[in-house]
């Protein structure tokens, strides 16, 4: 349905498009694909979970949360390859951990010297909405040796997402015209509140209860309870991108059982979503910009050749399939297609030659190649990564404003930060004003200072579009113990791109030794 394939929000970066190119030219993948779990994590069916005579429960630091028990232990069991799955069981709702539970599908791939075994890792690759289990093959392999080696790595689904809970939205009754994801007129706003209404009752009515439940406050907890289950004194943990909230979360709930953490590209959990769209709209805005110089610069490597002012070239192109939609066998390439090829092609300078061959196209009347990077983004048909889940997060993490009467202004002010995006952005959390979960259940943006951490080593890019530089800055200065380790260049999260950054979080994870304080990597 329109209200469905329109609904993926450009609010929260998403990595894994990034990891699936680059995963190969940084070598070291440690296996081939195997059989991958299909359907839900399994339950055990006692789950009640007391806590054993001298083990102390798990706590969180709000006083709403009630105390849960230790969960079961994981029984692993092989997925072939070397690999091992389990299930961990967890309460749908912390606040009742006598209720029903659900149950976190994970994976692990043990060290390789297990003689001199530390412990697990755990990684998350980004999101929300990614599988971390569908992930792991591409993860392992941009791990430097001496972390796979001394560590355990275990990934999981992140609750509401693929083989834990994943939220599935159906039955969407929109019937409309297909939105514009930057509405011009009040009749085309009020085709996408539509649509967002319809979205939204959709997802009501296929996740229930668990719709109030999978946000990151959720997972961090949980995030804990696989702590527990693992047996690990201390948590040691990588985050990437939106995987750097998750692990954000968890040091301001549980500062004192963090071992070790990287934070790679990450979020700023104090903005609030207004700021956090807008922050992210300049970051691809400049990105944009920088495309357009690529471009004028390298005439043999771009298609794309407007005269004159390229801003004004976009957006005529914009215009002009708004008015005219340019079909593709059955489908057609409007504004939300182009936009989101577009900004989805900004995460990495690699994706650059197929933005211009598709804003050529365009231009030509051939919406092929920009509809195929829409795909792309999109991820329509991808068992990794669930976009129900993504929208599900995000409006649970990023409160908005429920009047929808304050979009048209709030996109008017977004336009004069970053007059290409920005709107899109703006206009984008507008489905989070109509999202069915109770305003108790949002998190509420905040600072994290994780007071009686070990150091947290936060990793900043220059010129990262989706998670820029300042948010790095920001969050290393507000934690109370922390390293950032700044890599100059253009692309989405260091790890990917940079040996230089992957040899300082080996010796972080592995003999906690972080950077000197100032350390940069040049790329």
């Amino acid at each position: 349905m329109p209200g469905n394939l329109s609904r993926r929000l450009p609010v929260i970066a998403v990595v894994i498009v990034v990891a699936g190119v680059l995963a190969a030219s940084v070598g070291g993948s440690p296996a081939g694909e195997r059989p991958r779990r299909t359907g839900a994590a399994v339950i055990p069916a006692e789950t009640s979970g007391s806590t054993p005579a001298g083990a102390t429960p798990s706590t969180s630091t709000s006083s709403t949360v009630a105390v849960a028990s230790l969960p079961p232990p994981l029984g692993w069991s092989s997925c072939g390859s070397g690999y091992q799955c389990s299930t961990l069981v967890v309460p749908r709702d912390y606040g009742d951990p006598g209720g029903p539970h659900i149950g976190i599908a994970l994976e692990r791939r043990p060290a390789s010297l297990a003689s001199r075994r530390i412990g697990s890792l755990v990684i998350n690759p980004g999101g929300p909405g990614e599988s971390g289990i569908g992930n792991f093959v591409k993860d392992l392999s941009i791990l430097p040796a001496g972390v796979l080696a001394r560590f355990d790595i275990v990934t999981f689904d992140p609750r509401g997402v693929g083989a834990s809970e994943g939220i599935h939205c159906t039955g969407d009754t929109y019937s409309g015209p297909e939105p514009d994801p930057v509405p011009q007129t009040p009749g085309a706003e009020q085709a996408l509140l539509a649509a967002d209404r319809a979205y939204a009752a959709s997802c009501a009515r296929a996740a229930g209860a668990l719709l109030a439940h999978v946000g990151t406050e959720d997972v961090a907890r949980d995030l804990e309870q696989l702590r527990l289950a693992l047996g690990d004194p201390g948590l040691t943990y990588l985050g990437l991108s939106y995987g750097t909230l998750i692990g954000e979360t968890y040091a301001a709930m549980f500062p004192t059982r963090v071992r070790a953490m990287v934070l790679d590209g990450p979020l700023d959990p104090s903005l609030t979503t207004t700021e956090l769209a807008n922050a992210q709209a300049t970051g691809f805005q400049g990105s944009l910009d920088r495309f357009f110089a690529w471009c004028r610069s390298s005439p043999g490597a771009c298609a794309w050749r407007p005269g004159g002012d390229p801003h004004a070239a976009f957006e005529a192109i914009v215009a002009a399939v708004r008015s005219h939609p340019l079909a593709v066998g059955r489908r057609s390439v409007r504004p939300t297609e182009l936009y989101t090829g577009a900004f989805g092609s900004l995460y990495s300078t690699a994706f650059w030659p197929s933005l211009g061959r598709a804003l050529a196209g365009v231009a030509a009347g051939d919406g092929t190649a920009m509809l195929s990077l829409y795909d792309s983004y999109q991820r329509l048909g991808d068992p990794t990564f669930d976009g129900d889940a993504n929208n599900a997060v995000t409006c649970l993490d990023h409160p908005v404003p429920a009047d929808p009467a304050a979009y048209p202004g709030l996109a008017a002010a977004a336009a004069r930060v970053a007059p290409d995006f920005g709107p899109l952005f703006a206009w984008g959390t507008l489905s989070c004003a109509v999202w069915p979960v109770p305003p108790s259940a949002e998190r509420t943006p905040a600072a994290v200072n994780a007071i009686g951490s070990p150091p947290i080593l936060v990793v900043g890019t220059t010129g990262d579009p989706a998670t820029p530089y300042v948010w790095a800055r920001s969050v290393a200065a507000s934690l109370s113990h922390a390293i950032l380790l700044t890599r100059e260049g253009l692309d989405h999260v260091a790890l990917f791109t940079s040996s230089c950054v992957r040899a300082y979080d080996e010796a972080y994870l592995v003999s906690l030794d972080p950077p000197a304080p100032g350390a940069v990597c040049p790329s």
